[in-house]
Formats: structure tokens, sequence, C-alpha cells
């Protein structure tokens, strides 16, 4: 049986930014192997078929080093400014050649093989198999499947086996849609449909649901704010009061509300640890999407697509649910009162990244609850991780050895699908790594120092 130390399980944006920061530090005799069959850097959201898509942040924020914030701009060179939204496809582009440069230098390895299993064995160490039965050993494990498909167990029956019905609208190709869509979601990803269906000429109509029928806010290019704002952090509704205050003295200092979210940005992990467990709760129920509303926000090219839908009439949007769909009629429960219906060419499942119910049907991620490897949050949204992203079992025991970085482990984490968070997290997650394989056995749990920068052995490769 072929012995690993670090298997990397998954090849989308976390994979690949962990197996890079390994690569510029670790010993070179360390035995890394990344599992993944599809192309390197891609996953869900760099993967998608449309070129006309783009990244929800601008390039200058998008280095996959927290120590180079330029290194994603250079690789860029003349294609595009640091103030760009920048295509997706292009990004996946430049986190692929990131992979590369690792996977080039000896001891790493690139298993093009998805895996079907990874099990805790008694000695400590894991055994994993891929889907074509191929089996291996490894001293330690990094999970990074990626995102889990929207949750659909609350659409009707027959919603879900609709001939239209599109479940994965991350990797989906909307060249063929036409007629009359109905996307289930208001957030980004609904917004991306819209951008695609507009760049392959769709002429029908698009209706939009949601529970309260908000789209994402805008970007705008606003000056920098001069402080990092101070929140209360006793209670939800102190955070959001708190945070509605320094908004308005902001604002009579002739600094926009953008501003004072971006200050908080690199803050909200802490902020969020201070809150108590029942408080994350509240936050997760009454004013998380609100939050991301602001947070995750749009580019201006993607509200003028979402804006000559509205113009034009071909854009109805519904605070609601969707209640039931009988003989191809689908009925939207509104919020206000009353109802309205459609009858749907195509339905679209945008309700945001699954929960527990999409993780129990990972069949990988699945497995590893089930036996109890892995557990859930509290809240649903994910699996659990320690502070340092060590899996906790279902024991509330530190699975040594085994680490989860991403969208898994939301719950666990205030942010952990965007790329600056995504990052820091792919740092700590090597510190982590390198120093269980420097020290004996014994010191494994010991806790890791949060300082993950190291000199590149091949700094001038852009």
């Amino acid at each position: 049986m072929l012995e690993l130390d670090v298997a990397i399980v998954g090849g989308g944006f976390s994979g690949c930014a962990v197996a890079s920061n390994l690569a510029r530090c670790a010993d070179a005799a360390l035995a890394v192997a990344l599992f993944e069959p599809g192309e390197l850097g891609r996953g869900a959201a760099y993967g998608t078929p449309h070129p006309e898509h783009l990244l929800n942040t601008r390039a200058h924020m998008m280095s996959i080093y927290s120590d180079d914030s330029e290194h994603f701009v250079r690789w860029l060179g003349e294609r595009a400014r640091g103030a760009d939204f920048v295509g997706r496809r292009t990004y996946g582009e430049y986190v692929g050649a990131m992979a590369a440069n690792a996977f080039a230098q000896p001891g790493f390895e690139r298993v093009r093989e998805r895996v079907a299993a990874v099990r805790r064995q008694p000695r400590g160490d894991f055994s994993i198999e891929t889907e074509s039965g191929r089996r291996l050993s490894a001293r330690s494990v990094l999970l990074a499947t990626g995102n889990a498909l929207p949750n659909d167990d609350f659409l009707p029956a027959a919603m879900r086996v609709h001939p239209g019905y599109v479940a994965d609208p991350w990797r989906f190709d909307y060249g063929a849609v036409g007629g009359q869509v109905l996307i289930v979601g208001s957030g980004l990803s609904a917004l991306d449909v819209m951008v695609a269906l507009k760049a392959n000429g769709h002429r029908g109509t698009v209706t939009v649901v949601s529970r309260r029928g908000r789209y994402p806010e805008v970007h705008a290019n606003v000056e920098r704010l001069d402080v990092i704002p101070a929140l209360d952090t006793r209670g939800a509704r102190a955070l959001l009061r708190c945070l509605r205050r320094h908004i308005d003295d902001a604002a009579q200092r002739g600094f926009d509300w953008r501003a004072v979210v971006d200050a908080l940005r690199p803050e909200s992990e802490a902020i969020w640890r201070r809150l108590s467990r029942l408080e994350q709760l509240r936050f997760e129920r009454h004013l998380r999407s609100h939050w991301d509303r602001h947070r995750h926000r749009m580019p201006p090219q993607v509200d003028a697509v979402r804006r000559e839908y509205r113009q034009s009439g071909r854009l109805r949007t519904y605070a609601g649910k969707v209640s039931r769909m009988e003989r191809g009629t689908v009925t939207i429960a509104l919020s206000a009162g009353g109802s309205t219906q459609m009858q749907p060419d195509w339905i679209v499942n945008c309700a945001g990244l699954g929960r527990a119910s999409a993780l129990k049907k990972d069949p990988l991620l699945g497995a590893m609850l089930s036996d109890g490897t892995l557990s859930l949050e509290p809240s649903g949204l994910g699996v659990r991780a320690a502070w340092d992203l060590v899996a906790i079992d279902a024991a509330g025991r530190r699975v040594s050895g085994l680490w989860i970085v991403g969208s898994p482990i939301r719950g666990s984490r205030f942010e952990a699908t965007a790329v600056p968070e995504l990052r820091a997290m792919a740092e700590l997650a090597a510190t982590g790594i390198r120093e269980m394989h420097r020290l004996p056995e014994h010191q494994a749990n010991k806790q890791v120092p949060s300082d993950a920068s190291c000199s590149p052995s091949w700094a001038g490769t852009v």
C-alpha cells in the first residue's frame, strides 16, 4: 500500500491553496498527493462554462497568498487592472497555475481520481480508497471537497423531477435554456444565471423567488474608512445596533456604508467568536442574509444585466416561497399574503450552499458523518472543526491529522466561501500540517502558531 505524508482531497481553490502553501515551506522529503479527477483550480466557483461570469471581488483582493497581495495582479499582467472584476475562468486558470508550480516540486503528486472513502485507523493514520479501488495510507488528510449542492428537500417533489430542473447552478451550461425560467433564490448565483442567460441570447422571462425578495448590493468605488469599528458583541441585536451606529457616524464624516463593512472584514471572524453560541445561532437565523447581502456584493456589470431584464419587463421578483407544483404549474406563496402562479420551462435551484441534508448525501462526507469521524455543527450549516481547522468527531474530540478547509465548515467559521477567508484557512491548515510532521507523535495536538508566512522556493514565478 502506497504511504503518503499528506493527502489533499479536492483540487478547487482550497485544495490548491493548501498545496501551494505546503510547497512554499515544506520539507523536501514530505510526500504530498492531491486527489482531483478534474482540472485543478476550477471547483464550483471557477469551473463555470461561461466566460462572462465575473469574480465578485476586485483583482487586487484575490492573491492566493496573503503575504503577497499583488501576486494575482502581476500574473494578470496587461489583461486587467487591480480594480477590475476579472472573469472567473481566468481566475481558475491562475489557481491551477499555482498548483502546477507546487506539483512540479519533488514529493508532490497529482492523482487524477476521486476519493471514495477516508477511514481513521487504530494507529492514528488514515486509509484512503479511490473510486477505482486504489488504496493508500496517509499520516494526515486535508478535506477540501468544496461546495455542497443547494438543498432541495424543501422543494415539491414534482419540481425536482421536472425535465428542466437544474440542481447544480454553478456548472450548468445555460446555452439551451429558453422560455420561462424560475430561479429559486436571489443571491449571487441567481445573478450568475441571469448573466449566462443574457449572454446566450435568452428572450424569455425570469421569475425569482426568495424569502425576502432582495438582491445583493452593488460594489462601488468608495474611500476606505480611516478606523476599524469596534462592535458590541454582547448579542446579535447589540451587534446590529452598534453596526448601524457606526454606519451613521461614518456617513456624517462622508464615508459610504460599504467602507464600514469592508473595514470589518478582517475582524469578522474574531467578532463572531466573541458571540456566545446562542447568539451565533440567533445571528444565523435573523441577520445572516442581511449581512451577506451587504458583504457579498455584485459587480456593476452584473447589476446592469439584472436592471436590463427588469426594465424590459422580463424579470419578476417575489418575496415568498414555492408552496406546490401541480401539472406543471408552480404556486408561490407570497410573504405579504396571497399567491401567484407560473408554468416554468426551466427551474434553477440557487437556494445557496447545501446544509446538513446535502452534506449527508455527499458520498465521502456522508460516510464520514455516519461512522463518527466527522460531526455536524448544531446550526446544521456544516461539519464541526476546531479553531485551527482540525475536525471534531461525533464524541466531540479532535481528530488529530484531519483538517477541513472551505465551505463544508460553515458554522464553525463565520466566513468560509470567499477567497480572502479561504486563503487564511489554507495558510492555517498548511501550518498545522507542517508542525504535525515536524514534531513527535505525542505533540501532534500542540497549538500551532498562526504565522504561516514562508518564503517560496519559486517566489519569482507568477
